[in-house]
């Protein structure tokens, strides 16, 4: 109990210090527990946000892996063949078209169950019945022949359910209501059995378990045993980074929307002459060339802060040994990286037969 309290810096006051000695170890104990927390803090925000992000794009890279598949660039546009295929492999696309068309989520029920179970070929044949009527009523692939991954995503968006367009606000505020739900349960729990051990009222319950959390530690522990005692450690233990957490998602809401309208302004702000002469060197540019695409938008992740210096010298060297000389690398290249290289230099094994 001692350990965590000052570690955390709640500072109950239960336990204090006796002596110069014990006062000074503290001091380093506060100081080594609070760097921890911190480091185990940003780890978990880490992984965290990383696992929304990667849930949130399934179904874009779902559409990818099948264009790739094709050989074709899914965000240029799939033809109607393509489109046919599309919806044979994925029936949710064929259901988006069918709720389009007839505005029924009875009628999208309907029709899932025969299409799902049907042959390949069955579905084949349904889909482009639906890609006929869809063109003829719905105005849809009439402008270029064909539909892109971005236009399949926003039907698949527009046709959705209550509960699927519920299920996706989910998936994407994911991280925040786990979080928020697991500070309002762990403060319930506290606060319950605080208030049932040291016969406390629920607002006082309330009151130690949020003073415990924010490591303001306003309420002292009550003795009532050593075991509530070790267990009050344990849930300051976790309790901490949980509410640094919840803390942390409504500071990155704030901090996201500032960042994004700064992002904005200095996009639109004028390159400075400072910032053209670091670009230039950067970029390995006399005054006076020329600065194509690629380049300018290299300036401007420099300029925003997207990317550091260090960063950018990193991906131009790895580009610089894939391309092995050339100016361009292929996509084979680009999607299997040295692996790619060292297979294609790799000996052959050649039995000998004697």
């Amino acid at each position: 109990y001692y350990s965590v309290q000052t570690g955390l810096s709640i500072g109950f006051g239960l336990l204090s210090e006796t002596n110069d000695i014990s006062r000074a170890y503290s001091v380093l104990h506060i100081l080594m527990g609070s760097s921890v927390i911190a480091g185990c803090l940003s780890w978990f925000a880490t992984v965290t946000l990383d696992r929304h992000v990667k849930a949130s794009d399934n179904t874009e890279r779902e559409l990818a892996r099948f264009a790739h598949a094709c050989h074709v660039d899914g965000y240029e546009g799939f033809t109607v063949v393509q489109l046919r295929d599309l919806l044979a492999k994925y029936p949710q696309y064929a259901a988006d078209l069918v709720y389009k068309l007839e505005k029924d989520h009875q009628k999208v029920t309907e029709f899932t169950e025969k299409y799902v179970p049907a042959k390949d070929w069955e579905r084949k044949n349904m889909a482009i019945q639906l890609l006929h009527r869809a063109q003829s009523e719905l105005g849809f692939m009439t402008a270029t022949d064909r539909a892109s991954i971005d236009d399949i995503l926003k039907l698949h968006k527009e046709s959705g359910s209550i509960l699927r367009i519920a299920k996706a606000k989910v998936q994407e505020n994911w991280s925040a209501i786990l979080t928020w739900s697991a500070w309002v349960v762990w403060i319930g729990l506290g606060a319950a059995v605080s208030a049932a051990t040291c016969k406390w009222s629920w607002v006082e319950g309330i009151y130690f378990a949020v003073a415990a959390c924010s490591t303001a530690g306003l309420q002292a522990v009550c003795e009532a045993s050593d075991d509530y005692v070790v267990l009050t450690g344990i849930y300051c233990l976790f309790g901490v980074p949980i509410f640094a957490l919840a803390l942390g998602r409504v500071a990155g809401i704030l901090v996201d929307k500032h960042m994004e309208k700064q992002n904005h302004l200095k996009m639109t702000e004028r390159i400075t002459s400072a910032e053209m002469v670091f670009a230039e060197h950067i970029l390995g540019h006399p005054p006076d060339a020329k600065i194509d695409s690629s380049e300018f938008l290299q300036i401007q992740l420099l300029r925003t802060g997207k990317v550091d210096r260090d960063t950018l010298e990193e991906i131009r060297s790895d580009f610089e040994s894939l391309a092995e000389g050339k100016d361009f690398i292929t996509r084979d290249v680009a999607m299997k990286g040295h692996e790619h290289r060292v297979h294609k230099h790799k000996t052959p094994n050649v039995e000998t037969s004697i």
